[in-house]
């Protein structure tokens, strides 16, 4: 059995976390109070100390904006992941494909991707990992089926929005088109179709 020992904060600890948090670093606040209860923290150097509370904040900020990003991103499967299943050969998948896909170079690049194959392989799982990996490097990302975004861009061009509709999926780093060669193709949708990869060509 272990009993954890915690020092109490002294008038002077008390405001420099007043300050931090004033701060709006309250990850480092904590992180700081957790130290300083610590009786064993002197046992650190100055620098692995100061480094623990930099990586609290950061990790917290970044874990934030994450959440923000798959909010937006509204992806099919939210938990998809680049994990080792992809090695499996009975997937027969170009693995090194998919790890240069991973480093998102292609998104800075401007570059578009076309993922092809059978009905029920795993493309959507696949393309939302990709979707993940890019969020997790701080890109803007959206996830949207074919049908659905003919529909809102006609209900954007009832409304007149369809310029400020338009700008919103210009501004993100990667939009994926889901369930393409499923829709049904009227005149109408095929300009709504062509000014939204026009407005995102480079």
């Amino acid at each position: 059995m272990s009993i954890k020992v915690e020092t109490a904060l002294s008038a002077e600890e008390q405001i420099l976390l007043t300050r931090l948090k004033s701060f709006r670093v309250p990850e480092m606040a904590r992180a700081l109070e957790a130290q300083l209860k610590d009786p064993n923290a002197d046992l650190n150097t100055f620098m692995e100390r100061i480094s623990q509370l930099i990586d609290a904040e950061w990790q917290a900020r970044a874990d934030k904006r994450f959440n923000r990003l798959m909010k937006e991103a509204h992806l099919r499967y939210p938990t998809a992941d680049l994990d080792e299943t992809i090695y499996r050969p009975e997937r027969r998948l170009d693995t090194q494909t998919i790890e240069r896909l991973s480093t998102c170079h292609w998104i800075d690049e401007g570059k578009n991707l076309i993922v092809t194959g059978s009905s029920a392989s795993g493309k959507t799982y696949l393309i939302n990992a990709i979707c993940i990996t890019a969020m997790r490097q701080s890109r803007h990302v959206r996830y949207i089926k074919a049908n659905t975004l003919m529909s809102e861009m006609e209900q954007a061009r009832i409304k007149s929005t369809n310029l400020d509709y338009l700008n919103r999926l210009t501004r993100l780093d990667l939009l994926v088109i889901d369930d393409f060669g499923l829709m049904d193709l009227d005149l109408d949708k095929c300009r709504d179709l062509f000014e939204v990869l026009d407005s995102r060509d480079g």
